[in-house]
């Protein structure tokens, strides 16, 4: 690691978990933080699901986490939309994850944001050619995330990225990226551990939106070879990691040899 590094940024999706089991050493990596006091903070691009939702998931497979350990970025859309004041939105989200934008007027009546996630099957084309229409009468775009897959348990799945790209060239509008890779995204995180940005590490499996991301705020940036990771792709990219690990499971053994 070239510096002091005093806390962590780690995903959730690919790096603790794979559906709904933990991978190996995780919890342990988990518990070890927790015991040396070392900061941390799980940051997700999730968008199908509330913060108390995962939350939930996590405890009922014994991570040692509080509600508060965890920042989603529909809890960062949540916080972008409520410092400009923003009053009517519409939503293209499934799951839980609709419930924290409950202090917003969701209308499909000239919403001043179209808030983007990833809605899996229930992508239809009306409901796509719908937003699109928004957008074109004066919405604009806030997209969760812009990732372009994720790991899922029948494998590497189509993320929200897909179909933010077609409404942003189908409308000629740019979206407003609100998680990972997003500067704010990573800065907020810091603000919540209250750890400079320059002392945190972002532990994760995407090399873009992970990696590429926490290094362009200053912080480290570690990939794991779990969830997402593909050889094939991390050898074509330009994007360098200041660390590689087999997995999260490497992470104790690492901090008490640095």
């Amino acid at each position: 690691m070239p510096r002091s590094i005093s806390g962590f940024l780690i995903d959730i999706d690919g790096v603790l978990i794979s559906g709904n089991q933990r991978i190996p050493g995780a919890l342990e990596c988990i518990q070890f933080l927790k015991e040396h006091e070392i900061p941390f903070l799980l940051v997700t691009n999730t968008t199908r699901q509330s913060r108390i939702t995962i939350w939930h998931q996590l405890k009922r497979i014994w991570f040692p986490i509080e509600e508060t350990d965890i920042y989603t970025a529909p809890l960062a859309a949540v916080n972008w939309l409520r410092n400009r004041k923003v009053k009517e939105i519409s939503l293209l989200l499934s799951g839980s994850a609709v419930n924290d934008f409950k202090e917003f007027k969701i209308t499909a009546y000239n919403p001043q944001y179209v808030i983007m996630g990833d809605i899996g099957r229930d992508l239809t084309f009306d409901r796509l050619n719908s937003t699109f229409r928004m957008i074109m009468n004066g919405a604009k775009i806030l997209a969760l995330q812009k990732n372009r897959y994720w790991q899922t348990d029948e494998g590497l799945t189509i993320d929200a990225g897909a179909a933010v790209a077609a409404l942003e060239y189908a409308t000629n509008k740019r979206a407003t990226i609100i998680g990972k890779p997003a500067r704010d995204f990573f800065l907020q995180a810091a603000k919540i551990l209250e750890v400079p940005a320059n002392e945190l590490a972002m532990i994760g499996d995407d090399i873009e939106s992970d990696v590429l991301g926490a290094q362009r705020v200053g912080m480290s940036g570690i990939l794991v070879k779990t969830g997402k990771f593909r050889e094939e792709f991390y050898k074509k990219s330009k994007i360098k990691p200041d660390v590689i690990l087999s997995s999260i499971e490497e992470l104790p053994k690492f901090i008490t040899t640095k």
